[in-house]
C-alpha cells in the first residue's frame, strides 16, 4: 500500500467511484414498474461493473506504479 496519502487517494478513490456506480445501477434495477429485461440489464451491468472494473483499475493501477 502507498504511505503517499495522495497516492492512496488516487488508488482507492477510482475503487469507490465503481462502488457507488455499482451501488447505483444495482438501486436503479430495483424500481417497481421495470419490465423484466430490463431489470436482468441493470443486474447484469453492475454485477460486471464490479467484477471487471476492480480488477481492471487495479492491474492500471500497478503499471501506472501507483501501488
Amino acid at each position: 500500500m502507498p504511505s503517499d496519502p495522495i497516492r492512496l487517494a488516487l488508488l482507492a478513490l477510482p475503487l469507490f467511484a465503481l462502488g457507488f456506480g455499482a451501488g447505483a445501477l444495482r438501486a436503479l434495477g430495483r424500481r417497481e414498474g421495470l419490465p423484466p429485461e430490463r431489470r436482468r440489464r441493470y443486474q447484469l451491468a453492475w454485477v460486471l461493473l464490479l467484477l471487471v472494473g476492480g480488477p481492471t483499475w487495479l492491474v492500471l493501477a500497478a503499471v501506472l506504479r501507483l501501488w
